[in-house]
């Protein structure tokens, strides 16, 4: 009940959830609409969206780690993309993040069931993977790109308000539920890197082949969805008969101090990330690694184990804390990738594997309790809105910023032929990055200080 009251406090129409009205003719099954008591994780339900959030990211796992092998691979003279065009071809995710999720989730919260929007943008992705497969340019790619992003983006920030609306106990259960995600981006990483040059012995990490792989598995995860739990607009109907609120009312949440803060931050502390999620694997290549694209999974791996312990770990720090830690391991990690460019044995070796390793601790103390936090922040009537309002700040405007970023410090610090790097190139590169999360922390830290981000409206 104490969490159900914190819910009133943020938003009063949840009120209609946690009263316990006279019978009144006529309005009983708008007050069964209403009350949503929701599943435990050992519920059909919760297991079904648990094997959602796997199948959508092992789609992209397949895949996206290993774009900057396949746009080096075929850049240069001899290629259709430009020096540079790996920061490039990253920012066309946070282009495809910048409006659509916000769409979608209204959509979600006032007109259609969310399972289905579902279905149709993955099934759409999956036609915008097979366009990519077959583009003979370098504009044909990107725009290609882009429309699978516009596709892939909202739908996680479906599945994510789908799940916080089935389960019981979304602070307690969604990051373990979350978790499968990540597992699904360790399987795809694994099969492309490791599992399919063990059963064919070829490697295929610079071709078109893992593109091909994500195409089939958006097939399968649009099917799927279908077999999800029905989950109708909250808002369908008139407010006065269901306790829904109106589109004004939840497009009036954008104002909202607190809210306008955590979007904030989301923002800035995205923006940095971008450099490893472009970069990594082709600096892995480049020192040598061997099974990069396998290896770099091991962050996702720590990931799990964290998500496991978040509700754990924020029964004991706050939002605030959990951001700012997560930032300043962020900033390290971009750190002992630089100094590993200029190491060498056993010293190199040690800085790399903890930097992928120090991925899902940063990733989860920061992106996760984010999530929390703007559920709480929007109630239960604007949760698929609120979702994709922080998809648009976490992987589009933010990744956006970061990816040009990271692609200006690509061209600027390294030649098109990645092979030709400099040790000294690659100790500017991710110093970048590490300053900027630095810049992030202290910003953070004096920003929510002020106490703008608990302030109740």
């Amino acid at each position: 009940m104490g969490e159900a009251l914190r819910d009133v406090v943020e938003d009063p129409e949840a009120l209609v959830a946690v009263a316990t009205p006279e019978p009144v003719a006529g309005v009983a099954p708008a007050l069964e609409d209403a009350v949503h008591p929701g599943v435990g994780l050992r519920s059909l339900v919760a297991a079904k969206l648990a094997l959602a959030m796997f199948l959508h990211h092992f789609s992209l796992g397949a895949w996206i780690v290993t774009l900057g092998n396949y746009v080096q691979a075929h850049s240069g003279e001899a290629g259709m993309f430009s020096a540079g065009f790996v920061g490039i071809a990253y920012s066309a995710g946070p282009l495809g993040g910048m409006v659509a999720p916000f769409v979608t989730g209204l959509l979600a919260d006032h007109l259609f069931a969310t399972e289905r929007i579902m279905c149709v943008l993955h099934l759409c992705g999956a036609a915008a993977l097979a366009c990519a497969v077959s583009a003979d340019s370098q504009a044909g790619f990107y725009v290609a790109l882009i429309a699978y992003f516009v596709c892939f983006i909202p739908s996680f920030a479906l599945v994510s308000s789908m799940t916080l609306h089935h389960l019981a106990d979304p602070a307690r259960d969604f990051p373990i539920v979350r978790a499968f995600s990540t597992m699904g981006w360790i399987a795809g990483g694994v099969f492309v890197g490791w599992l399919w040059p063990q059963a064919t012995g070829e490697v295929i990490e610079a071709t078109a082949v893992p593109m091909t792989i994500a195409m089939v598995g958006g097939v399968v995860t649009a099917a799927f969805c279908l077999l999800l739990p029905h989950t109708p607009p909250a808002n369908r109907r008139p407010a006065a008969s269901t306790g829904g609120i109106s589109l004004k009312d939840t497009l009036d949440l954008v104002w909202r101090p607190r809210f306008l803060v955590l979007i904030a931050i989301a923002v800035l502390a995205h923006a940095p990330s971008q450099f490893y999620y472009a970069y990594g694997n082709v600096y892995l290549n480049w020192v040598g690694m061997t099974h990069p694209a396998a290896k770099l999974t091991l962050g996702q791996v720590t990931e799990v184990a964290m998500m496991f312990m978040l509700p754990l770990v924020l029964l004991r720090i706050s939002v605030k804390a959990s951001i700012v830690v997560g930032m300043l391991v962020w900033s390290l990690r971009f750190w002992m990738l630089s100094a590993a460019a200029g190491s060498t044995g056993a010293a190199q070796t040690a800085l790399l594997y903890t930097a992928v390793i120090t991925h899902g601790v940063a990733f989860t103390l920061t992106s996760i309790a984010l999530q929390l936090e703007v559920d709480m922040c929007a109630g239960r009537k604007r949760r698929a809105t609120a979702q994709g309002l922080l998809a648009v700040a976490m992987s589009g405007m933010g990744c956006f910023l970061g990816a040009q970023m990271a692609g200006l410090a690509g061209a600027r610090l390294l030649p098109a032929e990645v092979h030709g790097a400099t040790a000294a190139g690659w100790t500017q590169f991710w110093a970048i990055p590490a300053w900027g999360s630095a810049a992030v922390v202290l910003f953070t830290a004096l920003f929510l200080s002020s106490g703008v981000a608990r302030r109740r409206n």
